[in-house]
């Protein structure tokens, strides 16, 4: 009976350990930045400004223009020029005859993106279309496939194209996604080729974008086992990223933006690609993607943005930002304290806001100070508010942990987000300004000065190249000036960094710069730069607050960073040669060093050789062993002499004193007895 109690009492110890861990809810920290408006300004400002008037293209190519015109339609732009775009698009495809399938691609993704395609033959030349789409399915390049397969797709869906074309492509389809599959390596990577050696990541990011959309439009039993088959490499094609800390890329934005692409595409047509793809791995990519802001061609602008939209929208899983409207408060000011939860292009998510705990960040495993607050939504600014005034809340800086839970717990995980809080009554900053002016004697002028109240943040300015900058400030303590012992401002981007200190002068603090000041200080790396105030002193809580955001220009070409700078080169003052022997003292020691050998060569001639009484037996032998031990220890020293090396030369002497010895006192013991013998016969 007590066997059986024991038994029972084991099942259901087992059953209420093991079910809270089968419904056990991760989180992740969510990402640490956003893609704000200020920066879908600056890439709309950016592609812009390489639109060609004359040619009626953004950039130089059709290629470039395709990147172009996938920005702005991305990010909701009216592109009013799109007539003339489009008009020039259709005559670079009739001068092309349809024989270039990238061309054909790049056009007609353009002519997509801003409804140009309208009813069957839109394009013109049907025949040649059909003929270029087919042989490109059946005898092209992997590449070559998936625009095929691209350009069909988007022309299907625009009801542009012929049922004569649709007639002869359909069969072809399942065919080609065979013949793509069958390009597949072992490590999951796609050649472009069969003959190639091994694929490579962008033939990969191109391949599983297609076969998403050939799966989803075919349907068919045998498509879903190929896809399978590609899916089970995802986890080694992910192995081969590139991972630090915080995030997570593949070679360069580029291939990154593609194979996400591809990536959350196969997850839309088979659940099991979200399995392999973690929430973290895709938070990871976000805040790669969010480090490259500051493009530099057509190319990266569009691959950013279509990475940041897929990160936005997604079936695995879409990052949240949880950031402080304010990090830094004055005790008068906790019952106000703010926090905006929001997508990665910074639109708010409806969601619930817990503070879990408060602990102070010297010790932040000490007993928490506060858990368990609730934060109240605020729809004026679509933010969540808490009131801790009546909170034991002193001076210093505090980690904030706080929970985010989304209503749509579908497309949004729950989000565990630390952030510092500081409360700062000892010192406060007044009359911060960030002036910019042509001449320094008008930077006072009111309309070039911007203001910011501390705590708070300045919104983007651009610095022209040409005008002197000043930022000025007081630093006060009980409301008056107040001297600290460092003070800093602190310039920071994703590419550099630089802190240079504020001069103090009366009763404020200040730092004045030129284009050319910063060009030295930032490696002339034009872009934008968030601007923090650091004070440190012995006698306040230290102080970082990030006031601004500037926006830099140089002329200057831009100078690398170099772990290992350019040193001058090192010269040796060698020591002057000794004075040495002519060469025929020399010659002449060697011939007198050699004599003996040569007169002992001449004595054998003159008075012969005796070897009747050379031993014989085990004699014989002890005595040929130690003359060939002595001869090789000679040849072992000449060849010492003449290349060898000393540590060489020991170990194999050391080798050779084993027989050398052995032998030697063999044939010393046996001379003795032989003439110990002699003697007794005499």
């Amino acid at each position: 009976m007590k066997l059986i109690i024991l038994i029972v009492l084991s099942i259901l110890i087992s059953i209420v350990i093991s079910g809270p861990a089968q419904s056990k809810i991760t989180t992740t920290r969510g990402i640490s930045n956003v893609y704000s408006k200020n920066d879908i300004n600056n890439i709309k400002k950016f592609v812009s400004g390489k639109y060609n008037g004359n040619t009626k293209f953004y950039g130089e190519t059709l290629k470039d223009t395709f990147y172009g015109v996938g920005v702005l339609t991305r990010i909701g732009e009216t592109i009013e020029t799109s007539k003339e775009i489009c008009k020039q698009t259709k005559e670079q495809l009739k001068q092309n005859k349809f024989s270039d399938i990238e061309l054909v691609f790049n056009g007609v993704s353009i002519l997509s993106e801003l409804k140009c395609l309208q009813g069957e033959s839109s394009l013109g030349n049907e025949q040649q279309l059909q003929e270029l789409l087919k042989n490109k399915l059946e005898n092209g390049s992997l590449l070559e496939k998936t625009q095929a397969i691209n350009i069909y797709f988007t022309l299907s869906t625009a009801k542009a194209i012929d049922s004569k074309t649709v007639s002869v492509i359909d069969p072809l389809l399942p065919q080609t996604v065979t013949s793509m599959v069958s390009l597949m390596d072992e490590d999951g990577t796609f050649k472009s080729v069969s003959t190639d050696d091994e694929g490579n990541l962008q033939n990969t990011a191109a391949a599983y974008f297609a076969l998403a959309r050939l799966s989803h439009r075919l349907k068919s039993n045998e498509v879903d086992k190929s896809v399978a088959k590609v899916v089970n490499k995802i986890d080694t094609v992910l192995a081969s990223a590139d991972e630090t800390t915080d995030s997570l890329y593949f070679n360069d934005l580029s291939t990154t933006s593609s194979l996400l692409h591809g990536l959350l595409s196969l997850a839309s047509v088979n659940e099991k690609v979200a399995d392999i793809i973690s929430n973290k791995q895709i938070n990871q990519i976000s805040e790669y993607l969010l480090r490259q802001k500051n493009v530099e061609t057509l190319s990266d602008a569009y691959h950013l943005i279509v990475a940041l939209k897929r990160c936005q929208k997604n079936s695995i899983s879409q990052p949240i930002s949880l950031s402080l409207v304010k990090s830094i408060y004055s005790p008068s000011g906790l019952n106000d304290i703010r926090v905006r939860v929001t997508d990665i292009f910074d639109q708010p998510i409806e969601s619930s806001v817990l503070i879990n705990k408060v602990v102070s960040s010297k010790s932040p495993r000490s007993t928490p100070i506060i858990s368990g607050k609730e934060m109240k939504f605020q729809s004026s600014d679509n933010s969540f508010v808490v009131d801790l005034s009546n909170e034991n809340l002193k001076l210093g800086s505090y980690n904030f942990e706080f929970k985010v839970q989304p209503v749509d717990t579908d497309s949004y995980k729950s989000v565990t987000n630390i952030q510092i809080i500081t409360i700062t009554g000892a010192v406060t900053i007044n009359d911060m300004k960030l002036s910019y002016a042509p001449k320094s004697d008008q930077l006072g002028s009111p309309k070039t000065t911007n203001e910011v109240q501390f705590g708070q943040k300045l919104p983007l300015i651009e610095i022209p190249s040409n005008n002197v900058a000043r930022i000025f400030f007081r630093i006060a303590s009980e409301g008056q000036p107040y001297q600290a012992q460092q003070v800093g401002i602190r310039f920071y981007s994703p590419a550099r960094e630089a802190v240079v200190p504020a001069t103090f002068s009366a009763d404020a603090y200040s730092y004045t710069f030129t284009n050319k000041d910063a060009c030295k200080i930032l490696g002339c790396q034009s872009g934008n730069y968030q601007l923090d105030l650091i004070i440190g002193d012995q006698s306040i809580t230290p102080l970082q607050w990030n006031f601004g955001e500037i926006n830099l220009k140089f002329n200057q070409s831009t100078i690398p960073t170099n772990r290992y700078p350019e040193q001058l080169p090192i010269s040796h003052n060698f020591r002057p040669a000794e004075k040495r022997p002519p060469q025929s003292v020399s010659s002449l020691f060697t011939l007198l060093v050699l004599s003996p050998i040569a007169i002992f060569v001449i004595g054998l001639l003159f008075v012969g050789t005796n070897l009747g009484r050379f031993p014989t037996g085990m004699g014989f032998i002890y005595t040929m062993g130690f003359i060939g031990c002595v001869s090789a220890t000679g040849l072992l020293i000449v060849n010492y002499w003449l290349q060898s090396r000393m540590d060489v030369t020991l170990k194999n002497l050391a080798l050779l004193m084993i027989p050398l010895v052995f032998f030697g006192h063999k044939s010393m013991s046996y001379y003795s007895n032989l003439s110990s013998s002699n003697i007794k016969k005499d």
